[in-house]
Parts: C-alpha cells; structure tokens; sequence
C-alpha cells in the first residue's frame, strides 16, 4: 500500500513538474508568443537587443534545470520511504514546494524582461484590444448533450450505490452496506463531471482571440482551439464516469483500498495522456497560424509575475494562461475572489488536515481497566466496554493473518481505528497499533471488538485483568 501510494504521488509531480519545465523555459524563445509571462516583442529580435533577451532566457533556464534534477531525484527516492503516513505527509508538502520552487526563475524571468522592457521605453497599453464579433457565433464547438451523457451514467450509479447504502437492494457480499462508502464514493465522482461541465462551457464562452483581419481566419483559428478543448472535457467526463462506475464496483464486492489506488493510478496516467495530447495539439495549431499576428494587446503589467492575472478593468472572469494551456481567473472579478478564497482556504485545511494525520499517527493508543470498563483512549475514550457487558475474549498473540476491510474510520501503516469487517466478523469495532503485534477479541451482546494496548506486554496484561 505505501509503495502503491509512492507511485501515484510520483505521478502527481514528476511528469508534471518535467511539463513545466518545457512550457516555462524554453531554449528557443525566438518563435515564442510569451517569454516568462512576458509578450515577445519584435523588438527583442533586434540585433542589438537579441543578446541580452538570450542572456536572460538562457541564464534563467540554466537555473531551473538545477533545480528540476534534484526534484525529481528526490521525489524518485521518496517513493521507497516505508511508512504510509511518513510518505504521504510527507509527499504532500514537497509537491507544494517543488512547484513553488519550480516557479522562482520563472519569476525572477518576469522581473528582468519587464525590467529590460521599462529600459527600451515600452509601456503596457491596457487600451489595445481587438475584438471580431463577426466570428464569435461561428467559433464554439461544445457539444453539451455529448458531455451530459457520462454524468447521466455517473447519476445513474450514484443512485444505485445510495439504494445499495439504503439496503434497498443488495449485491455481492454487503461488507459496506450502510458504511455509505460506495455512495460517498460515487457522490465524489458525479460532483467531478459537473465541475467538469462547467469547466467545459466557460472554455467555450472564452473571449475570442483576434489574431488577423479577417473574420473566417479568426473563427477558424478559435474554433479549432476550443475544439481540442471540447474534445478533451468530453473524454475526462468518460473517464471520470468510467472510473467512477468502477470504485462502485470496487465497493460493493470488496476489492479493497490497494485496488481502488491501482485505478487512481490508472486513471492519472491516463488523464496525463490526455493533456499531452493536447499540449501537442494546441502547439501544432499555434504553429500553423504563427504568421497571422496582426494584433498584439500588450497587458504584461495585469499579469503578476507572469502566473496570475488580476485587472479591474476586465469583466472576463476567465482569460487563457500566459504560459501552460488552459485557461485561469481574473483575480479582480468578484468571482475570481471568491475563487482564488476557496483556494486558498481548501490550501489551509489541506496543511492542517496533515498536521492531524501527524499528530494522529504519532499519539499512542491508551487501553486501560478503570471503573468497570475497558476504556480505549486517543485524544478522547474512544470505547467505553462495560465488563459486566462482555460475553467472551480471546487472545490472539499475532496481528499476522488478520485481514482488515476499513468500513468506516482511519488506518494508517501503525494504527486501525474504526469500523472494519475482519474475516467472518463482518462489522467489528477496532482500535489496534500494528507496533504491539497481538489483539485481545471482545464479544459483548450488541459489538465486536479488537483492541490492544502499546506493547504487547501491556496487552497481554490487559487480556490478564479481563480473564480474570
């Protein structure tokens, strides 16, 4: 499990961070619209200026890729870290600071050539801008029924894992009936194709991008571009469903977590297939219409550091990135603020979600006899067992063999805490540290539970007490 999580969180970062390598620091910045988010001007062509321009792009790449090698080197080494909770904390705030540190030459890049800018007497004019309302109705492309129909499917299985939840209907073993797990699950799944429809249609409502005088060569070009991204949302809605449809399945007839990751990874590898293929794409396209440029806006100043657009005095709320592909917000619409806030916020909750999963994995668990009851302590009494309420225990001196199905709880490499299915238990309450290596079964009239203490001394004590 710890080497399955490994993978996908190399997969999250590596090939990503080698992408944004290329998109950020090209070596041959000459035939490039935009250099460290900065517009290419003619005038960075002039012989007397084109060296100091390379000096910049050169020297600045050389930076990035002294730090790109170290990224992913370490990030290859991290895959091998043993302990789950280790790896994924861990793993979780190296991505955010590889991808920080991964940006600093592209800023300082920004600085430099808007710095050089300043020196040759050019000035951002928000002023200039074409707009050609003549291709506008001729240049979208989306086909909503065709992106609805996955997530009718998607609906339609969440349906089926409510009633499964709900035990209207029952199918394969209903380890996980009433865990809401499949439903949770599917919810998840059917929110993503939603969001990905929405996605899809502001992509299509995109302002045009005016890049000639005539019309059909503005509409061609724009309708092509949309295309590639209408083209793409349709195939991750299909995959977003499909994948969903199977962790339902998963769910229900108990593959388990290792096989719910394994299809993580399957469908990351995929959806990186699927944006290759669009960066691809999208250049051929650029490529092809790179003599049309007869109008050229030069809003460099909205543009912060090159990453983030903030102008007041644009309504769009979405404008297509200065460097990668995509589109991203304007930070100064009312929405965009509301956006860039939830970012923000989910940002803070995700580093404090990871501070718990430390604190929780490195707390000890406290079983102990007091007052008539085996109390099971972590931050607060866990269980309290009423010893009058027990009808049977048995020591079992080694976790080896014991096969657990989380139900509902956590479970992290050390601890299980929760509700599980074990073997012919099929709902048991456990509160066991894989550190002690044994587990006391306790029967009473109405739960199951599997317990332990830190050591397996202290367990075995426990166990003696009880027998007692």
């Amino acid at each position: 499990m710890s080497m399955l999580l490994g993978l996908v969180m190399f997969i999250c970062l590596v090939p990503f961070v080698i992408i944004m390598y290329f998109l950020q620091y090209p070596k041959n910045w000459q035939d490039k619209k935009i250099i460290f988010g900065v517009r290419n001007r003619a005038v960075f062509s002039t012989k007397e200026n084109e060296e100091t321009v390379d000096e910049i792009v050169q020297r600045i790449r050389k930076q990035a890729t002294c730090i790109l090698i170290p990224i992913c080197v370490l990030a290859t080494a991290m895959v091998f870290i043993p302990s789950f909770m280790v790896k994924m904390i861990g793993y979780t705030v190296y991505i955010f600071i590889a991808l920080m540190v991964m940006t600093l030459p592209y800023v300082k890049g920004n600085s430099e050539l808007k710095s050089f800018k300043r020196e040759l007497g050019l000035a951002s004019n928000e002023n200039v801008r074409a707009a050609d309302l003549k291709s506008i109705s001729s240049s979208h492309t989306l086909n909503m029924p065709a992106l609805i129909i996955p997530n009718v499917i998607m609906f339609l299985g969440t349906i089926f894992a409510l009633l499964y939840d709900l035990k209207i209907i029952s199918v394969g073993n209903n380890i996980f009936q009433e865990t809401f797990a499949a439903s949770i699950s599917a919810g998840v799944f059917l929110f993503q194709g939603i969001l990905f429809i929405f996605i899809a249609k502001m992509t299509d409502d995109m302002r045009n991008e005016v890049i000639s005088k005539e019309s059909d060569v503005n509409a061609n070009y724009n309708r092509a571009k949309k295309k590639i991204w209408s083209d793409f949302w349709l195939q991750a809605c299909w995959l977003n469903s499909g994948l969903g449809v199977l962790l339902i399945i998963a769910v229900i007839v108990a593959f388990g977590e290792i096989g719910m990751v394994a299809g993580m990874v399957l469908w990351l590898l995929i959806l990186i297939v699927l944006m290759a293929n669009v960066a691809q794409k999208t250049s051929k396209l650029k490529e092809h219409y790179k003599t049309e440029n007869e109008f050229e806006e030069d809003d460099d100043d909205y543009w912060v550091y090159g990453l983030f657009y903030y102008n007041p005095k644009d309504a769009r709320l979405n404008v297509e990135k200065r460097v990668g592909i995509g589109s991203t917000i304007n930070m100064a619409h009312p929405m965009g603020k509301v956006i860039s806030g939830i970012i923000a916020l989910v940002t803070i909750g995700t580093f404090g979600a990871l501070v718990y999963a430390g604190i929780f994995a490195t707390t000890p668990l406290d079983t102990r006899v007091e007052d008539g009851k085996v109390i099971c302590h972590q931050f607060r009494d866990e269980y309290k067992i009423a010893i009058d309420d027990i009808q049977s225990v048995k020591y079992v001196d080694t976790l080896e063999g014991l096969s657990l199905i989380k139900l509902g709880g956590a479970a992290t490499d050390k601890l299980y805490k929760g509700n599980f299915a074990a073997g012919d238990d099929k709902n048991v309450k456990v509160y066991l540290s894989y550190d002690a290596d044994c587990y006391i079964r306790i029967q009473t009239s109405d739960e199951i539970y599997y317990i332990n203490d830190v050591t397996k001394e202290d367990t075995k004590k426990l166990y003696d007490q009880l027998s007692e």
